[in-house]
């Protein structure tokens, strides 16, 4: 046999073991990048909560300002919060910032954020340093919830239901149809823009 067929036939062979591995490869990567994910908001022991009196809260927002303005990113003491739409959200979480597990005194964070509003094709970035309303210990909590509310103040809630609850002690979940933007109390009503109701 020629040198040069032998060594494509195990070539041929290690390229079909790879191919037959890989996927398994892959699902166990992802089960176990998933799982350290996952105790990295419930464990005291992780690297991301080295100390026992703190503990990983996942983190979700919740627009109040208008279907016409985004949040297109936020940060909590500049850790990345993720997203949220201009009306409603909250469904989506993103893992994690570091809480006292059960705090004595008042946490302040500082929040920037982001917003875009479509129909004047404008984005603006804003900053609050705010307290956390602790309506429970954290470790009892759905999660850390930041709300964007209109004339660019948030608050945050750590609660142990959702937003859209009705015993949820934080701002009101908004409901549609909403506004296309939420003016202030003192302020005009927007135009929508053309096409939107």
């Amino acid at each position: 046999m020629h040198p040069h067929k032998k060594a494509l036939e195990r070539l041929n062979a290690a390229i079909s073991n790879f191919a037959l591995f890989m996927p398994a490869a892959l699902r166990t990567l992802t089960l176990l990048v998933v799982a350290g994910l996952a105790a990295a908001c419930t464990s005291v022991e992780s690297d991301f909560s080295p100390r026992a009196d703190l503990i990983g809260v996942p983190v979700s927002a919740v627009g109040h300002y208008g279907k016409m303005i985004g949040i297109p990113q936020f940060s909590i003491n500049g850790y990345g919060g993720g997203n949220s739409t201009g009306w409603g959200g909250g469904g989506g979480s993103v893992c994690c910032v570091l809480l006292p597990r059960n705090p004595a005194k008042p946490v302040m964070v500082t929040v920037r954020w982001e917003t875009y509003r479509s129909n004047v094709d404008e984005d603006r970035w804003h900053e609050a340093t705010v307290p956390i309303h602790f309506a429970v210990a954290p470790g009892k909590s759905s999660g850390l919830f930041v709300h964007f509310l209109p004339g660019h103040r948030v608050e945050l809630w750590m609660a142990p239901g959702y937003p859209e609850g009705s015993a949820y002690p934080g701002p009101p979940y908004p409901q549609d149809p909403g506004p296309a933007y939420a003016p202030l109390p003192d302020e005009k009503p927007m135009p929508p823009a053309a096409g939107v109701r």
